[in-house]
């Protein structure tokens, strides 16, 4: 890795840290089977203090409100960066005087976990707990079924995420160089290339930016071979934009925290088959139910459902509820339906399908009907309340060059036809979650029409004759 100063900091750089943070936390208290919540940002000592948690046996989780205890979770400690407020009795102030070499061995005590939080795009954010062995699963899962990343890579997640967490695991066990991304986006493309990175590992935020760093005129780095995108759609026509840019293949991996990975694709080879995800991984069994619960035509799709292999499963947290059933079948909430060729073709969230007229639609249906179009440099569909019962589409689009918003609306309203009401805004950004996804619901809350914005320009609103 590369830290803040730009040192290296080398694989045993990182063990020996593991250890010394491992020795500081028992010193401090902190035993097996406590939960622990992690507040240092930083993201080379964040990953070290979870690993030295898992190492002793405890449960790390992300950083969760300071008052009290613990709250309803019941927090055992709370680990904070020395120097800011005064810690509180359940609170470890973590400085860099925990930066040493190891004074004694620490063994490996069973029972290490981790408490992960879903990305709340539908709802809720909801947490999932996974064993130490089931994170160490994952990951080579990952390496055999995505290949093995075999040259210096650059991880675009939020350093506190589970893809964070997943890739750099997976990088540590392929002893290649990772980097970590800054604020400028010029700045990270500079050091991609000056460590001669060859896959990229980004959100579906870090990939949009990245593109419209290299659109604005960056270079992008002479060395990257692969971009792989986890955690939301990829448009065709902007994977097809950024591997000409690029001149590296662009793969959208197809996931979730319950499940682990499912499938992965390369959006530019199936133009005409947005939401192209890929075959099913051969460990998983899969099919489909309608809106009753009922057997569903894999070719015309329905709720996608996964059997799980028990290796990678988790559970519910705290309740510990299995999420799967007796057999390891668990309900994704994605609406897919199979391909002729076995690919998998995602439709959307259940949760996110606007209902307008009666007519049900997901909102990358209206997305790829803008996607690729001039004027259009990023979109994003969201839910509007219809004052008359039901939803409007709204269409939040980031403004390119020869951007005409009349001349846009007229051709979605031919495209469309009269029976989808629609909203086209013009935003500054795509909202996105911590994890990177597309915030609709923040999109929905912003736009709501009891507080309307100031958009620029006007917004147009397409409605039934």
């Amino acid at each position: 890795m590369i830290d803040p100063t730009d040192a290296p900091v080398t694989f045993a750089n990182l063990f020996f840290t593991v250890i010394a943070f491992a020795e500081a936390l028992q010193d401090h208290g902190v035993t097996a089977g406590n939960l622990v919540s992690v507040h240092v940002g930083d993201p080379i000592a964040g990953v070290a203090l979870k690993l030295a948690l898992l190492r002793i046996g405890a449960t790390a989780i992300g950083p969760v409100p300071r008052e009290g205890r613990g709250g309803a979770l019941g927090i055992d400690w709370h680990l904070v960066v020395a120097g800011g407020d005064i810690p509180g009795p359940r609170e470890i102030p973590v400085g860099r005087d925990w930066i040493r070499s190891p004074r004694r061995g620490v063994p490996i005590q069973p029972g290490g976990a981790m408490v992960r939080m879903t990305s709340g795009t539908t709802g809720t954010p909801k947490l999932r707990l996974i064993s130490d062995a089931g994170l160490l699963a994952r990951a080579l899962r990952g390496q055999e079924l995505r290949g093995s990343l075999d040259g210096p890579v650059f991880i675009g997640y939020a350093p506190g995420s589970s893809p964070f967490f997943n890739y750099m695991a997976r990088a540590v066990l392929s002893g290649v160089l990772q980097l970590h991304p800054g604020r400028d986006d010029a700045a990270n493309l500079r050091a991609m290339a000056a460590q001669g990175v060859t896959t990229a590992l980004l959100s579906p935020w870090n990939f949009r930016r990245l593109l419209a760093a290299v659109e604005a005129g960056a270079p992008p780095p002479a060395s990257l071979r692969r971009i792989l995108v986890g955690g939301g759609e990829v448009a065709p026509a902007f994977a097809a934009r950024a591997e000409a840019l690029f001149g590296a293949e662009v793969v959208l991996c197809y996931g979730s925290n319950e499940t682990g990975s499912i499938a992965h694709a390369r959006p530019a080879e199936r133009p005409d088959l947005p939401g192209r995800v890929g075959e099913p991984y051969p460990d998983f069994g899969y099919r489909f139910t309608d809106d009753s619960g009922a057997a569903a035509d894999p070719a015309t799709g329905g709720e996608l459902w996964l059997r799980v292999p028990p290796e990678i499963r988790v559970t519910d947290y705290p309740s510990g509820r299995s999420l799967t059933d007796a057999e390891g079948w668990v309900a994704t909430g994605d609406i897919c339906r199979r391909l002729g060729d076995g690919a998998l073709q995602f439709l959307g969230r259940r949760a996110e399908f606007l209902n307008i007229g009666g007519n049900k639609r997901a909102p990358q249906w209206f997305e790829a009907a803008l996607q690729g179009q001039p004027g259009v440099a990023d979109v994003a569909a969201f839910r509007l309340p219809d004052p008359g019962g039901g939803d409007i589409a709204g269409l939040a689009v980031v403004p390119g060059p020869g951007f005409d918003a009349g001349l846009l609306t007229a051709q979605l309203a031919e495209r469309l036809g009269p029976r989808y009401l629609f909203r086209l805004l013009a935003v500054d950004a795509i909202p996105v979650t911590a994890a990177g996804k597309t915030d609709r619901a923040r999109l929905s809350q912003a736009f709501h029409p009891k507080d309307p914005p100031d958009p620029r320009p006007e917004p147009a609103i397409h409605k039934e004759p």
